[in-house]
C-alpha cells in the first residue's frame, strides 16, 4: 500500500486537549553490542527529507533517525512525551507550551534547544511539501529559553498534538546541517539522502535502489539501541523476502507477508507471526457523479450484494475484520458512526445489467487483487457487469480531475495521519479532501465537521464526527470493507518488539535485539 500525497486540510478543535500532560522521562541506557538488524524494503523510499517525506515505505528510517516533541505510547493512542518533556494546553486552545528534554544532542554534536525546535518548525512551513499543513495554523512562535518553546496558533486545532506525534509531523533537524548545507532550496538537495537529527540511529548509507544503512547513535539521550547497526536492503520480490527470512539473511518481513502463507511461516519453528492493531482501512469509492452509480438506491443495492462478513473472511482470514464504522477501528466510537449493508431483497436481477468499471491499487500481497475479483464475482451474481484493472496511484489522483472519465469505483487501503478521527474524515470524504478521489461532496457533511472546529467539548466533537460519518454512510458514497491488522513475520530469535498502530509497517528499531 503506497502512502499518498495529502492537500492541506482544515482543522478542528475538541477540548479533551485543552489540558496538560505529563509523563517522566525513561532512564538512558548504555544499550549493547547486538550484531546487525537485517531487513529489506520492496521498494525505495522516496528520500529521506521529513518535511517532505510522506509514504509509508520507509517510516522506519525517519523514525529512527528523527524525533518529533511527542510521539504515542506501544500499542495505543496515548500520546507520550519524546523531545518534550511535557507540555500544557492555554484553556482556549491557541497556546500550546513545551518544555524540552535537556542533555540532548544531534548526531553532528550540537546542542538540541527551543531554537532548533523553531528552526525544523519554520524550515518546514518554508518548504511548503505535504506535510506542512500540520504547521500552517501556527500563527506565532517564541522561544522565551532554551528549554521552552511556545506555539500560538491562529485558531483552534483539536488534532494538534497528534500532528506531533504523528510518523509524518514536524522533526527535529539539526540547524547547523540546515545552515551547512543550505544551498537556496533550504537544504533539500542534501536532505534527499541525507539526515542529522536526534534519534538512536544515524543514517550511514543511502544508496538509491540497493539498500540503507543505520548505525547506532551511542550518544543518544535515552534508551540506546541494541543493535549496532541496521542494514535495509531493496528486494522488490516478496517471494525472495521470504526465502531470505527462512534462511536467516532477514531478520524481519514488516508488510505485504502473503495471506495464504501465512500459516505455513507459523509452523515454522524459525519464525513468528506477529499481528498489531492498526488503522489501515481498506475502502471502496463509488462515483456519485455519474450514471450509473449517482443512483443511490443502485449504490445501496450494490453494497448489499458484497456480503463483507464472506469476503473478508476469505481474504484476510483472522487478520481483519469487517469495517462496524466510517471511521477506523480505534479512532471514534463506531456507535455514533455504524456502517451496515444488508442484502438486496432482489436477488440476481439487482443490479439492473449496469455496467461498472472497478479501479484497484496494487499491493504487493496480492490482497487488493483477490478482493477486487472476488467483489465482481459478487456483483456480476448480482446482475451487475463488472470489469477490473489495476491502477497505479499517480492514475488514482488524477480520476478527481476527470469524474466522467473515471471509473465508477476505486479500491485502495488508507490509514490516518494521526490517531484523531478529524485526521481521517477530513482527508476521506471533506469535499475538497486530499484522499476524496472520487470527488463525493456532502455540504452537510463539510458543515458538520466545520462545526467540529469551533467546539470545546469532545463530547459535542464526537457526536459531530458522527453525525458526518452517517451522512456518508447513508449516501453510501464509499463502502467500509474491512479494517486489516498490521502483519508482521519475524525470525523468532527477535525480541524487544514494539508497535505503535498509527505507525505502519513499522517496529522501533532501537527496542529490537537478536537473541
Amino acid at each position: 500500500m503506497p502512502r499518498r500525497l495529502l492537500l492541506p486540510v482544515t482543522l478542528l478543535a475538541i477540548a479533551a486537549l485543552l489540558g496538560s500532560a505529563c509523563t517522566s522521562t525513561p532512564p538512558p541506557s548504555q544499550g549493547g553490542s547486538g550484531g546487525t538488524l537485517q531487513l529489506a524494503y520492496l521498494a525505495d523510499m522516496a528520500q529521506a527529507d521529513p518535511d517532505v517525506f510522506y509514504d509509508i515505505e520507509g517510516n522506519t528510517v525517519i523514525l529512527s533517525v528523527y524525533e518529533g516533541l511527542l510521539k504515542y505510547k506501544p500499542d495505543s493512542t496515548e500520546l507520550i512525551p519524546s523531545l518534550a518533556k511535557s507540555w500544557e494546553v492555554s484553556p482556549d486552545g491557541l497556546t500550546y507550551t513545551f518544555h524540552l528534554q535537556s542533555g540532548v544532542k544531534f548526531h553532528d554534536g550540537t546542542p538540541f534547544n527551543a531554537q532548533a525546535v523553531k528552526t525544523s518548525f519554520q524550515r518546514r512551513l518554508d518548504v511548503g511539501a505535504a506535510p506542512a499543513y500540520m504547521v500552517q495554523p501556527i500563527a506565532s512562535m517564541q522561544t522565551p529559553d532554551d528549554s521552552t518553546f511556545v506555539v500560538r496558533l491562529k485558531h483552534p486545532v483539536a488534532p494538534f498534538l497528534h500532528y506531533m506525534a504523528s510518523s509524518w509531523g514536524p522533526k527535529i533537524i539539526s540547524p547547523k546541517a540546515l545552515a551547512d548545507h543550505a544551498g537556496g532550496d533550504h537544504a533539500q538537495t542534501w536532505a534527499k539522502e541525507h539526515a542529522n537529527g536526534t534519534g538512536p540511529f544515524q543514517l550511514t548509507a543511502f544508496e538509491r535502489g540497493q539498500r540503507y544503512e543505520l548505525t547506532r547513535f551511542d550518544g543518544y539521550w535515552g534508551q540506546k539501541a541494541h543493535v549496532d547497526k541496521v542494514e535495509i536492503r531493496i528486494i522488490p520480490d516478496i517471494g525472495t523476502q521470504r526465502l531470505q527470512l527462512q534462511s536467516g539473511d532477514l531478520d524481519a518481513i514488516l508488510h505485504s507477508f502473503p495471506q495464504a502463507e501465512l500459516e505455513s511461516a507459523k509452523s515454522n519453528p524459525d519464525l513468528q507471526v506477529r499481528d498489531f492493531s492498526s488503522f489501515l482501512n481498506n475502502i471502496i469509492y463509488l462515483n456519485t457523479n455519474k450514471k450509473p452509480l449517482s443512483d443511490p438506491a443502485l449504490r445501496k443495492t450494490l453494497a448489499g450484494a458484497l456480503d463483507r462478513d464472506s469476503l473478508v473472511k476469505e481474504v484476510y482470514g483472522p487478520y481483519a475484520t469487517p469495517s462496524s464504522s466510517t471511521y477506523p477501528s480505534g479512532l471514534l466510537d463506531p456507535a455514533l458512526a455504524p456502517v451496515a449493508y444488508p442484502p438486496s431483497e432482489t436477488a440476481a436481477a439487482a443490479g439492473g445489467g449496469s455496467k461498472l468499471t472497478f479501479a484497484y491499487t496494487a499491493d504487493d500481497s496480492g490482497v487488493h487483487r483477490r478482493i477486487a475479483e472476488l467483489v465482481q464475482q459478487r456483483l456480476d451474481a448480482a446482475g451487475f457487469s463488472v470489469t477490473i484493472k489495476e491502477a497505479q496511484l499517480p492514475q488514482v489522483f488524477e480520476y478527481v480531475n476527470d469524474l466522467q472519465a473515471a471509473p465508477d469505483m476505486v479500491m485502495q487501503t488508507n490509514t490516518p495521519d494521526g490517531a484523531h478521527p478529524d485526521m481521517w474524515a477530513r482527508i476521506e470524504w471533506y469535499s475538497t479532501g486530499g484522499l476524496n478521489y472520487l470527488g463525493y461532496k456532502s455540504t452537510q457533511a463539510d458543515k458538520l465537521l466545520d462545526q467540529a472546529l469551533e467546539t470545546t467539548d469532545k463530547a459535542t466533537a464526537d457526536r459531530l464526527y458522527g453525525e458526518a460519518g452517517k451522512i456518508v454512510a447513508q449516501d453510501t458514497a464509499i463502502i467500509f470493507v474491512a479494517d486489516p491488522r498490521d502483519v508482521m513475520v519475524l525470525r523468532k530469535n527477535l525480541t524487544g518488539v514494539e508497535h505503535v498502530p498509527n505507525y505502519p509497517w513499522a517496529l522501533n528499531l532501537a527496542t529490537l535485539q537478536k537473541g
